[in-house]
């Protein structure tokens, strides 16, 4: 004996029910997952990761051959909290260019992201720029990071990278 099952239009309204129910999850499992998308790109912006080796005071130090390697008043202060403090003489800094969102005095947030150190001044907003952890080539025990093709040698206490 075999037995049929028949299908009451009751039965195929509840399916296609279950149908659009499942297509309504779907949907707002999508928006939600948006959602929390955006708001982790967001919260990445707004907790930005502060890179502790790079904590301290950096000064412009002139590489050349014809200098005594000291460095000079013009220094950025990345402070632990991600706030920055910079005082430039753009006189004494070649390629001095490629710091143009920084004012001569300028202050504000800080993160890195790789090898770019991104920055928002309080008075002229974002930027970034390239650096590299190098330890200077003539003075022993001397960490400096070079951004953007300019040198800046530790004021703070820093062991050698």
């Amino acid at each position: 004996m075999k037995i049929q099952f028949t299908k009451k239009e009751f039965d195929i309204s509840n399916m296609k029910n279950v149908f659009f129910n499942n297509n309504l999850i779907l949907l707002i499992f999508t928006a939600s997952s948006f959602i929390c998308f955006q708001t982790n790109l967001f919260a990445q912006n707004n907790d930005q990761q502060v890179a502790p080796e790079l904590v301290g005071k950096w000064c412009f130090i002139n590489l050349s051959s014809n200098t005594s390697d000291e460095i000079t008043n013009s220094c950025i202060t990345l402070n632990a909290d991600g706030t920055f403090e910079a005082t430039l003489d753009r006189k004494m800094i070649p390629n001095a260019a490629s710091f143009g969102n920084l004012q001569d005095s300028d202050y504000g947030k800080w993160w890195v992201n790789n090898n770019r150190i991104f920055f928002n001044s309080s008075s002229n907003g974002q930027g970034s720029f390239e650096f590299q952890k190098v330890n200077h080539p003539r003075l022993e025990n001397t960490p400096m990071i070079v951004c953007s093709g300019v040198a800046f040698a530790t004021a703070s206490n820093h062991e050698p990278w």
